[in-house]
């Protein structure tokens, strides 16, 4: 009996020795190596046998090329398409606003007409609103947009400008936006007729 630890040490070393020269001789991966004129020849018979269907472009010129001005996305910021032709966009205000804040977005809110400043916060999802006075670009209202942990919805909160108090709601506040709209208007006609020169 004193004899099994020392037969049992050999057994599991030559099961050991065994493995590690079965592993061993296995030869090691090959690679075949592919040169520039075998990748070529490759292609040209892939091609042969898997032709591509020729696609027809939508555009009036006949072309068959696929890829053109506007079947590729979008017009580029600040531009629009009209008569078929890419212009620059005259309600695009970024340019005008030299920003620097690189999280913003401006542009002209096609609602109010005013120039609007759009920031949303990356941690808490708040969206703020920045409405500009278009003459001086100074802020002249804002608001935020968030999710209400509550119900789930979109809700607003603004000050109100008449007040001063915070307020909470479930739209946007287009009617306080329309009443500064029509003061500024008033504003510019008042400042159109007092600063005409005498005749």
């Amino acid at each position: 009996m004193k004899n099994i630890p020392a037969v049992a040490a050999i057994l599991i070393t030559s099961l050991l020795f065994f493995l590690a020269v079965t592993c061993s001789s296995q030869n090691a991966p090959e690679f075949q190596s592919v040169s520039g004129e075998f990748a070529r020849d490759w292609i040209e018979s892939f091609k042969a046998e898997n032709p591509q269907p020729v696609q027809k472009s939508n555009v009036s010129t006949g072309e068959n090329n696929s890829s053109n001005l506007w079947n590729w996305g979008g017009v580029p910021r600040g531009s629009r398409i009209e008569d078929g032709k890419l212009i620059v966009d005259p309600n695009y205000t970024q340019g005008k606003l030299n920003l620097s804040e690189w999280l913003d977005d401006a542009y002209t809110d096609p609602d109010t007409g005013l120039p609007l400043l759009e920031y949303l916060d990356p941690f808490t999802g708040k969206k703020t609103y920045t409405y500009l006075n278009p003459d001086t670009q100074h802020p002249i209202f804002t608001y935020y947009s968030y999710q209400d942990d509550k119900t789930g919805r979109t809700a607003y909160s603004y000050i109100d400008p008449l007040t001063g108090k915070a307020v909470y709601s479930d739209e946007p506040p287009m009617d306080i936006l329309y009443d500064l709209i029509s003061s500024l208007a008033d504003q510019t006609i008042t400042s159109q007729i007092f600063d005409k020169p005498p005749a």
